[in-house]
């Protein structure tokens, strides 16, 4: 062996990631971080495995519960370094909320958690805020704002069941696409027979069996081994057998994207106009933003803003949709709203992405919001 070929035991751990944290770990000791520093607990003597013993069961709706789910979720995914930087924040945001609070015609008598139900009965709050008129906080643990999970109807693009949107709206588009994907993976697994083709997870793969001369499709819970012509013939609708071809285009993106450009360019224009109308719906606008029936803050580690109510805001109006040209398959719409009467560069702007979020023609394209920037420009209130 040669010395080169030696590696330090403190070399190696610089060298091996670190294992990136579950996002449970991560909202459980953000959510009941921040809600222990509302209460001013011990921080240093809080015990998830026994929180009965620091956190007082009378600021608490339902202690019962609220110790179980502490118990069960957060005691095994306990991060004191997390768990503390929330609670400073609980401290620090605390005192910016007291002001709304205080001009409520209700005062805050006890938190509730949402746990592991991951929705509280007050809307977005995952911590609520008991007796009070404005319903508590929702948590965004990491980065930017991020909003809804949505469905294609949410933004005007509905479907019927089964139906792929992208092929709904440019359906010629959308079948030549799935055409030259699938026959190119097919005539690379004729070239290397009886061996896998798996381009981001071996577990779905796509092989040509010599002996018989059919190709073996494994996808997610499906596998099935059929002719090329009978491939071909079932391209019109996704299925998750079709995992593994999905994921070859994505994998092989930069070099066959010629492959999408016609259906990519075809929607860009369609959807962008579609959005665009059905987000003038005030009330679908409103829903999307996260604008809930009762007031709350939403804390995020740099920022805590105050939300009002559904019916405090009237003037939302969409400025304008901009498509942003994919660097893959997800498609990027950026949508920019601001009140009815403001300058033009006072907008907020939300990214609506479209994807294949389950696995490319495994299942159908969701819609989700992904980020919200500049919000102060749509009614919500920075106070840090």
């Amino acid at each position: 062996m040669k010395i080169t070929d030696i590696i330090t035991e403190a070399e190696a751990k610089k060298r091996t990631p670190k294992p990136k944290k579950s996002s449970g770990a991560v909202r459980y000791n953000s959510e009941v971080g921040l809600m222990s520093g509302f209460m001013r607990l011990d921080a240093q003597a809080f015990n998830p495995a026994q929180p009965e013993a620091t956190m007082p069961a009378e600021l608490l709706q339902d202690p019962d519960a609220v110790f179980k789910d502490i118990k069960k979720l957060l005691a095994p995914e306990f991060d004191p370094v997390i768990y503390k930087k929330w609670y400073d924040l609980g401290e620090k945001y605390g005192y910016a909320m007291h002001g709304k609070l205080v001009n409520s015609s209700r005062r805050v008598t006890a938190f509730g958690w949402a746990g592991g139900s991951n929705k509280s009965e007050s809307g977005p709050s995952d911590v609520e805020f008991i007796g009070s008129d404005v319903a508590g906080v929702s948590v965004k643990e990491e980065g930017g704002i991020t909003l809804a999970n949505l469905t294609p109807t949410s933004v005007g693009l509905g479907t019927e069941h089964g139906e792929d949107v992208f092929g709904k709206f440019a359906n010629s588009e959308f079948i030549s696409m799935k055409r030259n994907i699938f026959s190119t993976v097919l005539q690379l697994a004729q070239q290397q027979p009886d061996q896998p083709i798996a381009a981001l997870d071996p577990k779905y793969s796509v092989t040509f069996i010599s002996e018989s001369g059919l190709f073996k499709c494994i996808g997610k819970n499906k596998t099935i081994e059929v002719s090329a012509d009978e491939i071909l013939k079932s391209i019109g609708t996704n299925a998750a057998w079709q995992r593994p071809f999905g994921d070859w285009f994505q994998a092989n993106f930069m070099e066959y994207r010629h492959f999408s450009d016609p259906l990519f360019n075809k929607i860009s224009t369609i959807f962008t106009d579609i959005i665009e109308e059905s987000l003038k719906d005030s009330s679908k606008l409103k829903t999307i933003l996260q604008f809930s029936k009762i007031p709350y803050f939403y804390a995020t580690p740099r920022a805590l803003y105050y939300i009002p109510s559904y019916d405090e805001v009237d003037d939302l109006e969409v400025k304008g949709i901009r498509y942003a040209a994919p660097d893959g398959t997800g498609q990027l719409f950026k949508a920019l709203i601001g009140r009815k009467d403001a300058l033009p560069n006072a907008v907020a702007e939300m990214d609506i992405y479209i994807r294949y979020a389950n696995g490319m023609f495994q299942t159908n394209p969701t819609v989700r919001v992904q980020s919200l920037k500049n919000p102060q420009y749509i009614a919500w209130e920075k106070l840090v």
